[in-house]
This record gives structure tokens, C-alpha cells and sequence, in this order.
């Protein structure tokens, strides 16, 4: 267990890195560009590489990988496992170009499913009316032009002001209106009272689309470097690998910055093609990173297709490789279902607000790191050491992992019951402090925040669930996980489209989807798990979780003082302000948390303190 502790630690410190580069780019992209449609935009073309990235790369694949050459490693020796390494990765680069080559080909029809269509709105009015800021407009119906492009007439007796040739509508609002039908309409982007329309400055489905074919490739370089990922964790390799991310997120900053400086130096909608071509760049040096630790544990390039034609299909010639690829296949169901409950919201997100898919990117980077502290690199551990727990226990496997799992569980809870307090009752002021700069206000933090705040529900759950979600592919038990994928997939339809287009609700309810989808994706994880091992250990489990809810208790009450009494209009306050109130007030909490769990003598606390004090 301390070899666990100690590895996972390692883990948490680069992956620390990771996220908090990942927070600065997020914090210059909003800085740039603030919560508006062009940013949508971007994340929007940015979202569907991504995806495959974090359900087939870094999860299902790396994974699948990892378990079986940790397997390899241990019956047959380095050089079987290096064997495996370069037939996997021919097969994959192969594929990935395909799968590269079509992303590009499709990219406009992904743009057209995902935005929804809008109509560039044409406004009649007298001449010499006077300018206003909300006009009483008459629907005329909907016409279309010389481009095959949809045009909706109004006729108002004042002009609108801020209305532009590129102005639109949606389609969606427009049906719902009947010939001389009389309707509010504004351009204003703040304060717009309920019952007037708000006119959208353009449609940035042309752009999105641009975006989309510059960033594909980028999903080539990351499947490579979860490839490399997997194989140095074989090896107890766990820092650098993840400090990969650290460098393709801080070359995306500096590449992205410096070509959108000289295309545009006012960093207008165009220069996010800058920061589409530094994606595919930032991707190309999580691999370089990588490469002098793999040669240094013995890795050598080569190409090995480890396919043959059999004379009616291909076949491959190493058993290891073909379990990888079957492992793989109910992965990337299994472990990308809050990837894709994250997609369903972004393709909802575009029917709502302008700035609401940049509010759920935003808060979901703040959620993700604690997630990405604890649980990712406790899964990371986890995973590789299971597999080996299955060959070497015997009939005393089950008892053993759920043992090891229990303790893993607690140790993770440790961490994520105080982050999911702070991140729900202190979402607004976190996000004020990361992000409220530039062109990213005071109504933009409020909105994130309570993004943020619904998605803090799910927190413990997904961290527990990157700590279980590895153990199925260390059992070859990957199916099952993956029928629940399906079923959480029709619930987050559902959920999503209730709260969009039935109740009218905000971006937060997206957010709340994915916590209880999350919260079911775990439990049926642990009730799966206990089938499968017989136990799950809950006396070792459940004490320790107890004392560490009921120091959980007590720091949400003190947080909930906090915000009460001392931070009211905390987005009003200057940076340096903000920055020393937040940082105060975290480290008192993170006293009143230690003291509460010395007090309620949470096992985990006492093993890392006892630990510490032994090394001094």
C-alpha cells in the first residue's frame, strides 16, 4: 500500500502540472476571446478530435494496452513486451491515418449535425428611423437567397442597433413564429429581460468547420502518446508521461499565441486558426517528450504490422496484439461515457446562450483537476498492479484486489470529498480568480460558477470511477461497463434534451446531467466489481469513508459561513484581492479539513502523516 502511496503521489505531482497548464490555456483562451460565439466556435471544431482522443487514446487503448503487456512483461520478459509495443503501434498509426483522412473529409457534416442552423436576418424599416436598442419587429417569413442561404424579414418601424448583414437567427425560434407575428428584438449581449429575442452577431458554422479540418490530425499525435503513456507505466514509469500533457499544453499557448498575433493582432475570430494549427503541434511534442525515456528503457523503433491475409481476410500473427484491440473495442464505450455525455452537452449547449459551451469547457477543466489529481493517477497505479494481482494470487485473487481496491477508494475520497465541497459552495469565486480577465467579465464568472457547482455533484463519483474502470480490463471483464455506457447515453439524451428544449433551462442542467450519470456509471461499477470479486472489502471501505464525510461536514459548513459573510461582491474586487480572500480562505478550510479528520482519525491521513514523519 505504500508503494501504491508513494506512485501515486509521483503520478499527482505531474499530473498537477498537466492541469494547471491546462488551466492557463484555458485562461488564455478566455482572456482572448471571453465567453462568445467565436470561442464556441473553436471548442466546438476542437470537441470531436478531443473525444476520440480521451475515449480511444488515453482511455480505452492505453488501458487495454497497459494491462495486457503488463501481463506480457511479466510471463515473457521486456523484449516479448517491446515485441508487443511495435506491432500495436504500426497497426495504430495505420488506422489512425484513415481514421485522420475521413475526420477532414466529414468535418462540415459533424459542423452541421452539432450547430444548430440559423437564418441571416433582414430587418425593413423607414428611412430616417431613428436608432433603438430593441425594436417591435413583424415576421414576414423566410426566404432564400442568391447562395442558397436562408433570410428572415422583419419589418419594424425603428432601426435596431448593432444589427449587421451577418446577423441571424435560429432556424428553431423562427418556426415557431407565424406570418405577422410581432416579436422584441435585440443585439444587446447582456441584461436582456425575459420575452425579447436576442440577435445573434453571426453564425460561426463556416468557422467551426475551418477549425475542425486544422485540428484533426491532432488526434494521430495523441493516440501515439498514449500509446508510449501505457507502455512507460509498465516500466513504473508515471511522471513524465503525464508531464506530456504539460508540454502539448504549453505549446498550444505559445504557438497559438504567436501565429494569432500575426493574424489577426487584435485577436479576432481569425486568430483562432493560429490556435487550431498549435493543437495538432502541441500533439506532435507529447510524443517527442516521450520518446528519449522509452529508448532509454529499451525501446527500438520499428515497424511491425503483426498482420497477415489468410486468403479470405487479415489475421493477426501475435495473440497479445488481437487481445488488446478486443479489449479495447467495449472500452471505448465503457470509458468514454462521460466524454460522451460531455459532446451531448456541447451539441445541446449551442441551443442556449452564446458562451455556454465555453462555460461548461471552462468549469469542466476546474472540475477535472482534482479528478485528474487523485483519481486518474490512483487508476494509473492501479492498474498495472491488479494485473499482475490476478496471475500471482491464485484463488486468492478477488480478496486481494477488493483489498487493495477498498484502500485505493478511501485514499481517493481523501482528496475528492473536500475539492467537490469547495468546488460547489466557492464555484464563483474560483472562477473569478482563474478566469475573469480581459474580455471574460462579471456575468461570464457567475455563469461559469454555477457550471461548475452542478458539476461538482459528480465529482467523488468519477473520481471513484477512474480508480474502478481499469480493473475490468484487468479481469478481461470489459463488456459489462460497456452495456451501462448505452443505457447512461439514452438517460443524458433524455435528461438534456427536457432541460433544453422542454423547460428552457441553462447551461448548468447540462452540467447536472453529467453528475448523475456519472453517480450511476459508479455505482453500477462497485456493484459489478462486488459480483465479480465476491467482495468489495466495505469493512475496510465504508469506516473510513464515514469519517471522512463527517470531516467533510464540517468543512462544508465552514465554506458555507465564508461565503455568507465575507465574500459578498468578491467578482467586484480587484484581482489581488480576489486572489489573497481565495488562497486565505482555502488554506483555513484545508485546517479545519486536517483537524476534522485527526479529530475523526481518518486511516488514510494517519498512513500519509506517519509516513512523512518517518522520512524526516
Amino acid at each position: 500500500m505504500a508503494s501504491m502511496h508513494k506512485k501515486s503521489l509521483i503520478a499527482t505531482a505531474a499530473i498537477f502540472c498537466c492541469r494547471f497548464t491546462g488551466l492557463l490555456r484555458e485562461v488564455v483562451y478566455t482572456s482572448l476571446f471571453g465567453a462568445t460565439g467565436a470561442l464556441d466556435a473553436f471548442l466546438t471544431a476542437f470537441r470531436v478530435p478531443n473525444m476520440l482522443r480521451d475515449m480511444f487514446a488515453e482511455g480505452a487503448l492505453s488501458q487495454s494496452f497497459t494491462s495486457v503487456m503488463s501481463k506480457v512483461e511479466k510471463q515473457e520478459g521486456s523484449e516479448a513486451a517491446w515485441g508487443l509495443l511495435h506491432r500495436v503501434s504500426t497497426q495504430l498509426v495505420s488506422f489512425m491515418v484513415c481514421i485522420v483522412a475521413v475526420g477532414i473529409l466529414l468535418a462540415g457534416t459533424f459542423m452541421q449535425q452539432l450547430y444548430p442552423e440559423r437564418a441571416r436576418i433582414v430587418l425593413h424599416t423607414p428611412w430616417g428611423a431613428p436608432t433603438m436598442l430593441c425594436t417591435d419587429a413583424a415576421f414576414r417569413g423566410i426566404e432564400t437567397d442568391a447562395d442558397g442561404l436562408k433570410v428572415a424579414v422583419f419589418e419594424a418601424q425603428d432601426k435596431l442597433r448593432g444589427l449587421t448583414p451577418d446577423s441571424c437567427l435560429r432556424v428553431s425560434t423562427l418556426e415557431k413564429l407565424e406570418h405577422g407575428q410581432k416579436i422584441a428584438l435585440t443585439c444587446a449581449t447582456e441584461g436582456v429581460p425575459a420575452g425579447i429575442t436576442r440577435v445573434e452577431p453571426r453564425s460561426f458554422m463556416g468557422l467551426a468547420t475551418d477549425l475542425c479540418r486544422i485540428i484533426w490530425p491532432f488526434i494521430l499525435f495523441a493516440s501515439v502518446s498514449a500509446l508510449c503513456m501505457g507502455a512507460l507505466n509498465v516500466f513504473g514509469v508515471f511522471g513524465l508521461p503525464n508531464l506530456a500533457s504539460a508540454a502539448f499544453n504549453l505549446t498550444t499557448v505559445a504557438v497559438g499565441v504567436g501565429l494569432g498575433w500575426l493574424i489577426d493582432p487584435g485577436f479576432g475570430p481569425q486568430a483562432l486558426y493560429g490556435f487550431a494549427i498549435a493543437v495538432v503541434c502541441g500533439g506532435a511534442m507529447q510524443v517527442v517528450v516521450q520518446l528519449p525515456r522509452l529508448r532509454q528503457k529499451g525501446y527500438r523503433l520499428r515497424l511491425d504490422i503483426g498482420l497477415r491475409w489468410t486468403g479470405r481476410w487479415v489475421a493477426f500473427t501475435d495473440p497479445a496484439a488481437r487481445r488488446v484491440w478486443l479489449l479495447m473495442l467495449p472500452g471505448v464505450i465503457a470509458a468514454g461515457i462521460t466524454q460522451t455525455n460531455i459532446f451531448i452537452n456541447t451539441s445541446f449547449a449551442l441551443y442556449l446562450q452564446p458562451g455556454s459551451v465555453t462555460a461548461l469547457s471552462s468549469a469542466f477543466h476546474l472540475w477535472q483537476l482534482p479528478v485528474a489529481l487523485f483519481g486518474v493517477a490512483v487508476g494509473m497505479v492501479v492498474l498495472p498492479s491488479v494485473s499482475r494481482m490476478a496471475l500471482t494470487s491464485g484463488g486468492d485473487a478477488g480478496r486481494v484486489i477488493a483489498s487493495h481496491l477498498a484502500k485505493a477508494l478511501r485514499f481517493v475520497a481523501l482528496f475528492a470529498v473536500p475539492s467537490a465541497i469547495f468546488l460547489s459552495l466557492w464555484g464563483t469565486e474560483i472562477v473569478s480568480v482563474f478566469y475573469q480577465r480581459g474580455r471574460f467579465d462579471v456575468a461570464a464568472s457567475a455563469f461559469t460558477g454555477n457550471v461548475l457547482a452542478a458539476y461538482s455533484f459528480g465529482l467523488l463519483a468519477y473520481a471513484g470511477m477512474k480508480v474502478l474502470q481499469p480493473v475490468f480490463l484487468a479481469l478481461e471483464k470489459p463488456w459489462a461497463p460497456a452495456g451501462l455506457a448505452l443505457v447512461a447515453f439514452c438517460i443524458s439524451v433524455g435528461c438534456n434534451y427536457t432541460f433544453v428544449h422542454i423547460l428552457e433551462l441553462p447551461a448548468m442542467y447540462l452540467a447536472l446531467t453529467t453528475s448523475i450519470v456519472t453517480t450511476l456509471n459508479f455505482l453500477f461499477y462497485f456493484l459489478y466489481l462486488r459480483h465479480l470479486l465476491g467482495s468489495m472489502a466495505c469493512r475496510e471501505l465504508l469506516p473510513g469513508l464515514l469519517r471522512i464525510a463527517a470531516a467533510g461536514c464540517v468543512l462544508a459548513l465552514g465554506c458555507w459561513l465564508v461565503a455568507e459573510f465575507c465574500f459578498g461582491s468578491f467578482t467586484e474586487w480587484s484581482f489581488l484581492s480576489r486572489f489573497g480572500a481565495l488562497a486565505l480562505g482555502g488554506v483555513l478550510g484545508a485546517g479545519v479539513y486536517g483537524v476534522s479528520c485527526v479529530l475523526f482519525r481518518v486511516p488514510e491521513l494517519q498512513a500519509l502523516t506517519g509516513r512523512l514523519l518517518r522520512h524526516r
